[in-house]
């Protein structure tokens, strides 16, 4: 029999949460970002059943995108960090991937390459992320240099990205909308500025085309906000088997570092988890899991393998029973505010010994 973790992946949740992303974004045109393995969720299972509802698919890297190519996905790639030698010119050029230029030296490439068919092209503006992009000044220069390059398909695109979109009132917002709406105002071509708390932030500036990542999962971009409040449903649900139910005395010491002490005598439950499939080892006691619909929580430090469970308030769990993690009727929000972690790390870290089942493909 193999391992007991598995992750059941909704198709019917992914195409619900996009259209709902898509009807809050007045059906502006969407770039899926799907870099990271899609958040977690597996890079060609989501392209392929994401590809024929979206305008792109947002890549971090060339590999990712021909990766995409090689099992038949058709849709625009966007290369969301542009390329990284000047070999992947030719690559994207004939691949016709597209690609976002945020560096001058990508821009040196371009202008000493000789390019099969021009380049869909994005100029990105450092509007106040402080990460990648031209500032507005140095992208005045580099707007004229790529819009007279016989290399780029025109109009060029402009882009630039939200730092802190999840904060509705946080200063910076306005600061980096100002930014790039001066930079952009007047320029031919397409426009896109927000990230999925933007769209739902900051519905004014979806512009031409909205780039939704962590919501596309059905993950609350929001801080201050759950993902059902939003009308967003899980795409993951994590879930593994009791695999022992024990009654341990009073006094008894649960896992390594003897951190819980059962207070009376009480059954617990190991199931078949641990660090080494992705669950976070920093999950507190009194992190809670569904077991038959009823909430328990972890007592003693998570293992690579396995965790103990408080059954307590579950007295009839049986081995081989199902234990939800996060996902359908756990928000995984709920778990990463019991840990150190947040609910980027928990999918994106979901290891590949877990056993990925997706319920369908349209």
């Amino acid at each position: 029999m193999s391992r007991a973790a598995i992750a059941i992946l909704s198709t019917e949740n992914l195409l619900h949460n996009l259209k709902r992303i898509q009807k809050e974004a007045h059906d502006t045109a969407t770039m899926a970002m799907i870099k990271a393995n899609a958040y977690g969720h597996g890079l060609r299972s989501v392209a392929s059943r994401l590809q024929s509802h979206v305008n792109t698919l947002g890549v971090a890297s060339i590999d990712e995108a021909l990766a995409l190519r090689k099992i038949g996905i058709k849709v625009p790639i966007t290369l969301i960090e542009g390329i990284f030698e000047p070999d992947e010119l030719l690559i994207a050029s004939s691949q016709q991937f597209h690609v976002v230029f945020h560096d001058e030296t990508q821009v040196q490439w371009l202008e000493t390459s000789s390019l099969p068919l021009p380049l869909h092209a994005w100029l990105k503006i450092d509007s106040g992320m402080g990460r990648l992009g031209f500032n507005p000044e140095q992208g005045k220069e580099i707007y004229r240099r790529l819009s007279q390059s016989p290399q780029i398909a025109q109009p060029l695109g402009i882009m630039s990205h939200l730092a802190c979109a999840d904060e509705n009132q946080h200063p910076l917002n306005q600061h980096q909308i100002k930014v790039f709406k001066n930079f952009a105002q007047g320029l031919p071509g397409k426009k896109s500025f927000n990230n999925s708390a933007g769209i739902f932030n900051f519905g004014s500036e979806n512009y031409d085309l909205v780039r939704p990542g962590i919501a596309l999962y059905g993950i609350s971009p929001i801080s201050g906000k759950t993902a059902s409040e939003l009308l967003l449903r899980p795409v993951m649900t994590l879930q593994t088997r009791l695999i022992a139910v024990r009654t341990l005395p009073k006094g008894a010491s649960v896992g390594y570092g003897s951190q819980f002490i059962c207070p009376e005598n009480m059954p617990i439950g190991v199931v078949a988890i641990g660090y080494g499939d992705g669950y976070p080892r920093t999950a507190r006691n009194s992190t809670p899991v569904l077991i038959n619909q009823t909430r328990c929580h972890i007592i003693g430090r998570v293992s690579m393998d396995m965790m103990t469970i408080d059954l307590r308030s579950c007295p009839h769990a049986k081995v081989g029973d199902s234990v939800i993690l996060w996902g359908n009727g756990l928000p995984i929000e709920e778990i990463a505010s019991h840990t150190s972690h947040s609910p980027y790390d928990l999918v994106t870290g979901v290891q590949q010994r877990v056993k990925f089942h997706w319920t369908f493909h349209p």
